[in-house]
């Protein structure tokens, strides 16, 4: 029994430590704004992998935030079409949408086979015929014509069924041969659409292919017809598409506005907006974009980074550093945002310090680092 009595003080005495406070117990307190937050104190940026900034009033540019789309230039999808009627054969085996294509190389040949019909291959032999024919008569014109046999209207008509036979065989020889007719790619780029399937039957004209040149795309914009009036103050761009972490800006792909509607499409209750930008081989045709439209620029606004914003139930905040070391959770009312910073109408102060980067660490580790309640 006495030696019970003994041990306990001692428990008692080596408890009791943990009862102070110390670097590692979280405590409350209040900010000067309504909400009350728990503090950590502040480590070495070196060590803990977050960044401070102090808040300086600068300008930013007019911002709106919408959806959009990645599209072709028009004037760099290129139609590959049949030369003459016949069935489609294709020249490679791995012609998909997507592969990439180098100008003049055949992709597709139009072979007449056994058609008795729109025949390629007879067709190529009647017009060699027929130009053979015509080459003669003209040679014998010329003869005929220097001696005054045969008059001058005589001779221009054979000249002329000469020349037209002429034109016809040199326009059918260039893309012929023993296979069939030749098509080839019109450029360098990749394959859009392919139109027809292996033996398909097509007539001269007829698309089989599209292609896309690698040099332009099109950012359109969808902008709701309520933010028309703004459209005209619109100059740039920044987007991110879904498959990618990367913040695009026309600015930096030599973009430029082209157009807006003047009226919604017939399947939208947008009005679109068109900015050309540089071919980049991360961005995909057709792919739905992220969209942050800019324009004229406002002065003397607090302006934080993007990656210093947190939310909690629906509402942003930041972690603002105080002189003790503490970091203190503050509320912020948020306003226009370019997609990489975002302006503060409320609840930040000019030279006031907030962690910029890692701020999610500051939340793990107040969330690590909370004691317990206990009574003493």
């Amino acid at each position: 029994m006495k030696n019970i009595l003994f041990i306990i003080p001692l428990i008692i005495a080596a408890l009791l430590p943990g009862c102070s406070s110390g670097n590692n117990h979280i405590h409350e307190t209040v900010d000067e704004h309504p909400e009350s937050a728990a503090h950590v104190h502040e480590h070495s940026n070196d060590s803990s992998g977050y960044s401070i900034i102090t808040l300086t009033r600068q300008p930013f540019a007019f911002s709106l935030k919408t959806g959009g789309m990645i599209m072709a230039d028009n004037k760099d999808i290129l139609l590959i079409t049949a030369k003459s009627p016949g069935l489609v054969k294709f020249s490679n085996a791995y012609l998909f949408p997507g592969v990439k294509v180098s100008r003049g190389q055949n992709l597709f040949t139009i072979s007449g086979e056994q058609l008795t019909e729109d025949n390629s291959e007879l067709r190529y032999r009647q017009l060699k015929a027929d130009l053979d024919r015509a080459s003669q008569n003209y040679e014998r014109a010329k003869n005929l014509i220097s001696d005054k046999i045969i008059t001058e209207e005589h001779f221009l008509t054979v000249k002329n069924e000469y020349e037209k036979a002429l034109n016809e065989f040199e326009n059918l020889n260039a893309t012929y041969s023993e296979k069939g007719n030749s098509v080839s790619s019109p450029g360098n780029g990749y394959i859009r659409e392919i139109f027809a399937e292996e033996g398909q039957k097509v007539s001269s004209g007829e698309a089989l292919a599209s292609i896309i040149i690698e040099r332009n795309l099109i950012l359109k914009a969808d902008v709701s017809p309520d933010n028309l009036d703004i459209l005209p103050r619109i100059e740039s761009a920044n987007f991110r598409v879904g498959y990618s972490k990367k913040l695009y800006k026309t600015s930096e792909m030599n973009g430029r506005k082209i157009a807006f509607g003047k009226s919604t499409g017939g399947n939208s209750f947008y009005v679109p907006v068109y900015f050309s930008i540089d071919y980049d081989p991360g961005l995909i045709e057709g792919s739905f974009a992220e969209v942050f439209l800019t324009g004229e620029t406002t002065e003397n606004l607090i302006v934080v980074p993007n990656s210093a914003l947190m939310e909690e139930f629906g509402k942003l905040y930041v972690f603002v550093a105080h002189e003790d070391g503490d970091f203190v959770k503050r509320y912020i009312t948020t306003g226009y945002s370019d997609g990489e910073n975002t302006v503060v109408p409320d609840g930040l102060s000019e030279n006031e310090k907030i962690v910029s980067e890692g701020a999610y660490l500051i939340k793990l580790s107040q969330m690590t680092t909370a004691a317990p309640a206990h009574n003493h």
